[in-house]
């Protein structure tokens, strides 16, 4: 795809492969031309994990964090004692994945929308999360459903503007990526993006400024139309790249170089 290896995927949850998977996985993503691989940590667990993995592999950045499922239903007691310590650490380069989902938990089953004391837990965890990110000096990896006013406020109420980040998986609408873009985050798009029937995915990347635009896989989760076998994987992100380029009417490399430096601004890495 890429003359350079330029291509980024800002969203992926590596420690979800084997160690033989992993192999495999990365040497893909370097065929394809993906330079760099954020990899986000659910819980404490994945989030160890996931340093581990970029600790190792060159090509590889961790973000740390509790997601909301995790927040509303096992919130870690040691929360305190051990992330302030963790974002101290060189392969911690972001805080996520972080945020609200008032909709489900797709592997387990809860509900969220109708509860308001899990989505208390939620919003309470998300408020931590921002202040542990603004402490480190360190962006957000957001999660989102069903609950983008909401979070909205909580990111206005406690300054997160000071860190900035960036929505994974956008799924909003135009307006709210508008606010999101002119409080300083960036969304990113993945797998959804690629189905024809996206018609409002589509249109909002149409009408959207590339310099606020990522591009992610969400790996081994969210697959791309018509993808085989049934786990996804970083390289490709090149398809998404090239359906992203296709709706913007614009030269796939240069979506890829646009979209590389807004990764390098995003996790401040020196080109």
């Amino acid at each position: 795809m890429s003359r350079d290896k330029k291509l980024t995927d800002v969203h992926a949850h590596l420690e979800q492969y084997t160690s033989e998977e992993l192999e495999s996985v990365l040497s893909n993503a370097d065929e394809a031309g993906v330079k760099w691989i954020l990899t986000s940590g659910f819980d404490l667990p994945t989030s160890l994990q996931g340093m581990e993995i970029a600790a190792s592999r060159e090509q590889v950045l961790a973000s740390i964090g509790i997601h909301p499922w995790t927040a509303a239903e096992n919130f870690p007691a040691d929360f305190d004692e051990k992330f302030p310590e963790l974002v101290k650490k060189k392969a911690a380069v972001a805080v996520g994945e972080v945020g609200l989902d008032f909709v489900d938990n797709v592997f387990s089953g809860t509900v969220y929308r109708d509860n308001r004391e899990l989505c208390r837990l939620q919003e309470n965890a998300l408020r931590k999360q921002i202040a542990l990110a603004a402490e480190a000096g360190l962006p957000l990896i957001l999660h989102c459903r069903g609950a983008y006013r909401r979070m909205i406020s909580i990111l206005e109420e406690e300054k997160a503007d000071r860190v900035g980040g960036v929505i994974h998986n956008f799924d909003e609408s135009k307006a709210t990526a508008g606010r999101l873009l002119d409080m300083g985050f960036f969304v990113s798009f993945g797998g959804a993006v690629t189905y024809p029937e996206s018609a409002e995915l589509r249109h909002i990347v149409r009408n959207i400024p590339l310099d606020g635009i990522l591009i992610e896989t969400d790996s081994p989760y969210m697959l791309l139309y018509l993808q085989r076998p049934e786990k996804n994987e970083p390289a490709n992100v090149a398809q998404v790249a090239q359906t992203l380029a296709e709706i913007k009417k614009m030269d796939v490399e240069e979506l890829i170089d646009r979209t590389y430096k807004n990764f390098t601004r995003l996790l401040q890495i020196e080109d």
